[in-house]
């Protein structure tokens, strides 16, 4: 265990679906966030998040909206690298037709 990501906030910019999506967050594949189920976001809102993940090189964030019939709609995702600790981070976060805003932090345990 190298480096913590701190997940801080999630912003909604515009949403997959019509209305809202129903997100889930996965770092390295495994759920972070919620811890099950999922939560509903819509345009232009934004949700705090204060999700803690370890991990050594790097880490693969994706996100995800559940859907009640058929497979999840990945919605994209980043892959993150212990070496990214200049302070809280933004990143933009598109699929096919969606729009969201991770804020994020990195720090090394190293030193």
């Amino acid at each position: 265990m190298t480096a913590v990501l701190t997940m801080e906030r999630l912003r909604c910019q515009e949403p997959q679906d019509s209305l809202t999506d129903e997100v889930m967050i996965q770092a390295n594949g495994r759920q972070v966030w919620p811890p099950s189920g999922s939560f509903s976001l819509s345009r232009e809102t934004e949700v705090p998040l204060r999700v803690d993940v370890s991990f050594d090189g790097e880490v693969t964030v994706q996100l995800f909206d559940e859907e009640d019939v058929g497979s999840d709609d990945q919605l994209g995702g980043v892959i993150i690298p212990e070496g990214d600790t200049n302070g809280p981070a933004q990143f933009d976060i598109t699929g096919p037709g969606s729009h969201y805003i991770l804020t994020y932090r990195v720090k090394n345990l190293d030193f």
